[in-house]
């Protein structure tokens, strides 16, 4: 289990007239203070505010943070749920204070803690949104992470391989080691020495201390290079992300300088967005001899799985992503995927593949490309468009197996390429 925090808050009454504010009215107030607030650690939130109507919102404080979740009701109740252990104790402290503060500024009465099922009552499974002891988080943290730790090694004893420890959900990541983190992978000597000694183990988190120094800094831009980067000439809306890493690594390394920075992926970014920056410039071709045999920085080097509603696909780590309730998409410059998927039935009994497939499939023709691969059977259609004055060639495909059906879309604009397209849709598979 990972350490959350839950908070359960009571606003007080607003206006000429005092009335509790409606769901509605305290998250746009809440939203409004998290847009002004001094802080330059939010990088998830609408860029045109809230949609109208809206109860519940998700901000992302850290790159390597899953959504801080906020839910608010009528008679200005309002939760907030945010899972810490990705992250570390310094990121739990943040949390912490950021209610405190969102509560003093906004009149909002936090609930004391309560038992973890009592959804009235806030709850920290460290004990440190009630005590304000910073000694409580750091124990808490430690102690789950041993924990974690001790089940990973667990499952490498029992031969499992591709063990992941609270990297984001639903994508898995090539590594090199037997544990891969949100700070790059870890070996098995590594494992072994984390058990034994906390002061090794905590090198997984990249919020540990509750200072925004240096280290902070460098956790930060390590976790984007790890999770996000795509190591390729970015799109205009990529280069967002490659500046705010350069940015953090440039901010950092002045104050404290001895530090393990990653020269080499740093070199790789400014030749990525051809920055003239001739001071930084020269330092990084400095240091980069140094540190030459350092192994790369960056999952996103190589294929990743994606997971989607319970179906599994490997893409280049290139692609970039997009995803909802309803598919996932990605893409790269001449190519991209769509994926969707749903659980069928009828009757109240799991559709059979062949079933799925005949209701789904049939318009593909007698000419539909077939697949089996043990419990899965697929049908596809490759077809070619020139309308756009651009020919593409697309792969439209289907995948079952009882139960569960998937839907995939293929478009490619090299003809090169459509051994690949093909490949990809037979490699659809259940989790």
């Amino acid at each position: 289990m990972s350490i959350t925090i839950r908070a359960v808050g009571q606003a007080s009454k607003r206006g000429k007239i005092p009335r509790l504010p409606s769901g509605e009215k305290l998250l746009a107030e809440v939203d409004e203070w998290i847009a002004s607030a001094p802080d330059e650690t939010l990088r998830g939130r609408r860029a045109d505010g809230l949609p109208e109507g809206a109860t519940t919102g998700d901000y992302q404080f850290h790159p390597a943070a899953r959504n801080v979740q906020l839910e608010a009701v009528d008679g200005g109740r309002l939760t907030v749920t945010a899972e810490t252990s990705p992250v570390g104790p310094g990121y739990h402290t943040y949390v912490r204070g950021l209610l405190h503060r969102m509560g003093d500024e906004l009149s909002i009465e936090w609930a004391p803690s309560g038992a973890p099922d009592d959804p009235a009552a806030s709850f920290d499974p460290t004990g440190f949104l009630d005590s304000g002891n910073r000694a409580d988080a750091e124990r808490g943290h430690l102690a789950w992470l041993h924990r974690a730790l001790l089940e990973a090694r667990d499952a490498r004893e029992r031969g499992i391989t591709g063990i992941h420890l609270e990297t984001p959900p639903g994508a898995l990541f090539t590594s090199s080691g037997v544990l891969a983190t949100v700070l790059g992978p870890r070996s098995e000597e590594w494992l072994d020495r984390a058990i034994a000694d906390p002061r090794v183990a905590v090198d997984v988190w990249p919020w540990v201390a509750d200072a925004m120094d240096a280290r902070y800094l460098l956790g930060r831009a390590l976790s984007l290079l790890w999770l996000e980067v795509r190591w390729r000439p970015p799109t205009t809306e990529e280069e967002a992300l490659l500046d705010e890493v350069l940015s953090l690594l440039r901010r950092a390394y002045p104050l404290e300088p001895s530090l393990p920075y990653p020269w080499v992926a740093w070199g790789e970014l400014l030749a990525l967005r051809d920055h003239v920056d001739p001071a930084t410039q020269q330092l990084v071709e400095r240091m980069i001899p140094k540190v030459a045999d350092a192994p790369p920085v960056g999952y996103r080097r190589a294929p990743v799985t994606i997971i989607h509603h319970g179906w599994a696909l490997d893409v280049p780590g290139t692609f970039d992503e997009h995803r909802s309730d309803e598919e996932w998409s990605g893409s790269e410059p001449r190519r991209s995927v769509t994926i969707a998927a749903t659980e069928t039935g009828h009757d109240g009994q799991p559709m059979t593949a062949d079933t799925f497939l005949k209701q789904v499939a049939g318009h593909l023709g007698r000419d539909a490309l077939e697949h089996e691969d043990g419990p899965v059977r697929g049908r596809a259609r490759l077809s070619t468009d020139i309308s756009s004055g651009i020919e593409v060639a697309t792969v439209e495909g289907y995948s079952a197996i009882r139960g569960r059906g998937a839907a995939i879309r293929i478009v490619i604009e090299d003809p090169q390429d459509w051994k690949w397209a093909l490949d990809t849709w037979r490699d659809l598979r259940p989790v």
